[in-house]
């Protein structure tokens, strides 16, 4: 099962058998005595602690913990997360700050927590009277016990939305995650309990409150985000890196971390062709900021070379909805490149989703509902999945509502299982670690409570606040243009490739292959059909993704490079 993982700590492994109990851990060096064990024993209370991630207000804690006679043994982050259960029990869950998947085997007791966002995966499934936790997915299937089985539900609601919906489901029947903000205790006789120590708040409306001061917020917003760069660049003194696609986002990032804090950066973009709009606006906004910029072309050739990869490590599938298909895609080949440079990356998931950025979403809620019925009535699918697009958007329709509704839904499962789980995915495969700056938890609580008037004030503006907090910094770098751009994403970064490949699978899958197949009213396209194949081929009929070649009767076979 290790071995699955090996990928994400490729630098050592350590296992730690106990009698009926096992325990296995792969190490990424980032900092800390690379010596130390992963796997934490604490040798006055006997509790066994894992954890991935990091825990950004490490100091504080063991600040505060001192006043209780605790004194740290080493400088692991695990030795913390014991002594602050034991003294704390798992309220301590409320006061960490990070990202993390954490385990705490208790005697008899195996205790998984999960961060707030989802930042950081945890897996667990059932196999006769044993429980299995593991980082990924392809890790729990190698234990002899735990077969592959489609949940055809989360095919339907990736088919609607482009992620699945559900934040304790997966692709697999039998295996299930721990849902963000939570914990799952599971005790000796396999009996699992849950408990949530973290919900999101609702979005709201200014709804008439003459007592808001827009000017103090914005204020508010640029302190708390210098702050966090402050933070999360400190964690650690290894070089760190940017991915810049020349947005508000990631250009917002390198600014606060080079023109106001001064600390040395590498930036990183992709790109298809010269012409694609983000690749030399990335390149101007490295410029003024003076990083160390790299850029990266790719050919559709890499492209099918790194799909096998990506649809292997991401253990999940794109089908529209929301997001573009190619998306990940073209973030796991700049994720191959930037794992070559340094071992820390910072990314802006969650900016969008906190602070109004998804232009046509937010800003026509009306349009886009009428978007999702559209692949609900394609798809057909069960009362499940139609109970959640009624339930987001419902009769009569009322654009406030719809907008209120998207802000608190795509901050759940659409960000945890789709722009998370591909951002850890990508990272993870090639052994380094992507931050997700604006998630801090000072930043993003605060990014929350904020009116949607700040971030979508009209049809017309989105990240309002965003954009107004760092106005003044942008102009005076000569970079103020960069408010004014389009979000393009990252698809945008292989459009071309995109319609290369569109037209290759095209020519390849006829439409009767397409109406033939059992799946078709989900799957609904050619593109789907070839992904699901792959899927399929990778987890289901054991073909090894790092072979140089398909499998003979995959229709990958068919487009792939001479």
């Amino acid at each position: 099962m290790a071995e699955k993982v090996r990928h994400r700590g490729p630098d050592s492994i350590e296992i730690w058998p106990a009698g009926k109990h096992g325990i296995a851990a792969c190490r990424l060096s980032i900092f800390g005595d690379r010596r130390a064990p992963m796997i934490y024993l604490d040798p006055e209370t006997g509790y066994v602690v894992l954890l991935n991630g990091e825990i950004y207000n490490y100091g504080e804690l063991w600040q505060g913990l001192s006043t209780s006679g605790c004194w740290p043994r080493t400088d692991l982050e695990a030795e913390l997360i014991a002594r602050m259960y034991q003294v704390h029990g798992l309220g301590f869950t409320r006061q960490i700050k990070g990202m993390f998947a954490i385990a705490i085997f208790d005697k008899d007791r195996l205790i998984l927590i999960r961060d707030g966002f989802g930042i950081k995966p945890l897996y667990y499934a059932s196999a006769g009277n044993k429980t299995l936790v593991c980082s990924e997915i392809k890790g729990l299937l190698a234990h002899p016990q735990v077969g592959p089985e489609l949940n055809l539900q989360s095919l339907e609601e990736t088919s609607v939305f482009g992620y699945v919906v559900d934040q304790e489901a997966t692709f697999f029947k039998s295996i299930h995650q721990v849902r963000p903000g939570s914990i799952v205790v599971v005790s000796e006789d396999g009996l699992i309990k849950k408990q949530i120590f973290f919900e999101m708040p609702k979005a709201r409306y200014l709804n008439g409150d003459g007592s808001f001061d827009y000017t103090d917020r914005c204020n508010a917003v640029r302190e708390r985000l210098i702050h966090t760069v402050e933070k999360m660049f400190s964690h650690g003194s290894m070089e760190k890196g940017i991915l810049l696609s020349g947005g508000v986002d990631s250009s917002t990032m390198a600014l606060v971390a080079r023109r106001i804090l001064n600390y040395p950066l590498k930036t990183f973009t992709l790109t298809d062709i010269d012409e694609n709009p983000d690749f030399p606006a990335a390149r101007d906004v490295a410029r003024a900021l003076g990083t160390e910029h790299y850029e990266y072309r790719i050919t559709a050739n890499d492209y099918w070379h790194a799909l096998p990869d990506y649809v292997a490590h991401f253990e999940s599938l794109m089908a529209g909805g929301v997001f573009h298909i190619q998306g990940g895609v073209a973030f796991h080949m700049l994720c191959e490149r930037v794992g070559q440079n340094v071992k820390v990356a910072f990314s802006g998931e969650g900016a969008d989703e906190l602070f109004g950025g998804y232009y046509w979403i937010y800003t026509h809620p009306l349009g886009f509902s009428d978007r999702i019925r559209g692949s609900l009535q394609q798809v057909q699918a069960n009362g499940n999945v139609a109970d959640i697009v009624n339930r987001l958007f419902p009769e009569p329709e009322d654009e406030r509502i719809y907008r209120l509704n998207l802000f608190n839904h795509l901050l759940q499962g659409g960000l945890s299982n789709y722009h998370l789980q591909s951002v850890d995915r990508s990272a993870g495969a090639f052994g380094f670690e992507i931050r997700p700056l604006y998630l801090y938890d000072d930043l993003s609580h605060y990014a929350m409570e904020l009116p949607i008037e700040c971030k979508v004030p009209d049809k017309k503006t989105t990240k309002r606040i965003l954009k107004d907090a760092f106005r003044k910094d942008f102009e005076d770098a000569g970079i103020g243009w960069v408010h004014n751009r389009l979000k393009m994403g990252m698809p945008s970064a292989i459009s071309e490739i995109d319609k290369e490949v569109a037209l290759q699978v095209e020519n390849a899958i006829s439409d009767e292959e397409l109406k033939s197949h059992p799946l078709e009213r989900i799957l609904g396209s050619k593109m789907n059909l070839l992904l699901y194949d792959l899927f399929e081929h990778v987890f289901f009929k054991g073909w090894d993704h790092r072979d140089p070649y398909p499998p003979k009767n995959s229709y990958l076979s068919r487009v792939w490079p001479e």
